[in-house]
């Protein structure tokens, strides 16, 4: 095995590491970026479920199991979207114009509700660390956009029998849909985020020497080992900081 080789396995390690550490501080082995989504009519009622399915190591919950902590008292999925529905009714009985989405931050989900069809209402549940990007989102949005042109009909006849059999297929869609959501999704994610630590580590490279030659002049007569803990802790600081910045760069 050759110097190359070693050093190209080792990084892919690193990388492995680094990618494990930060999803599993983003709960994303607990919960998927995009857990699934539900569309209703105005009204709220409930007329399709997708929700997210892994093959994987994951063990991922249908929504309702991240809404509820007792196993025994799971909400149910038709008061879900009934609920939200109500702020589209409240936004109508008050002076909020054009009511077009709404976005509810918890610390382990959050949900987005889109108003801005005339027939239908969407309601996408998402991992609190996952933030969408542009792409992200219009991919919902014409993914949509395309099931209501297709099925437009059926989903306004929901209780129809021939109308139930073709959203059970539409929903079933949805459930591919959302695996190739969050396998992109987490790819974006993760490279944005090595990224991110590549350019931590270059601009470290540049930043720490200086500030190391600048303490160990200014502290000549420290002890060593306190020298060391102390060009450590600093160097630990501005990398967050570095970090920090960069990822509030990120869409």
């Amino acid at each position: 095995m050759t110097a190359d080789n070693i050093s190209s396995i080792t990084e892919e390690l690193i990388e492995k590491s680094l990618l494990n550490i930060k999803n599993r501080s983003n709960n994303f082995h607990i919960i998927p970026p995009i857990i699934g989504i539900i569309l209703s009519d105005q009204f709220g009622n409930t007329i399709m479920v997708s929700e997210y399915k892994s093959n994987g190591k994951e063990n991922y919950n249908p929504i309702k199991k991240y809404l509820s902590e007792d196993d025994a008292n799971l909400i149910d999925i038709d008061l879900i979207s009934m609920y939200f529905s109500s702020f589209k009714m409240f936004a109508g009985e008050t002076n909020i114009k054009n009511l077009s989405h709404l976005e509810i931050h918890g610390s382990n989900i959050k949900v987005q509700i889109y108003f801005k069809f005339e027939d239908f209402i969407i309601i996408i549940f998402l991992n609190s660390h996952t933030i969408l990007d542009s792409n992200e989102k219009s991919m919902i949005i014409n993914y949509f956009e395309d099931i209501f042109s297709k099925f437009g009909e059926s989903l306004k006849n929901y209780n129809s029998l021939e109308s139930k059999e073709t959203i059970h297929k539409v929903a079933k869609k949805g459930t591919a849909f959302l695996k190739t959501l969050n396998k992109k999704f987490l790819q974006r994610h993760n490279q944005m985020y090595l990224n991110n630590y590549e350019h931590v580590e270059r601009l470290s490279k540049k930043i720490l020497p200086v500030i190391h030659n600048e303490i160990n002049e200014y502290f000549k007569n420290i002890e060593e080992d306190l020298l060391y803990n102390l060009n450590r802790e600093i160097d630990n600081k501005i990398q967050d900081i570095i970090f920090q910045s960069l990822s509030k760069s990120e869409p």
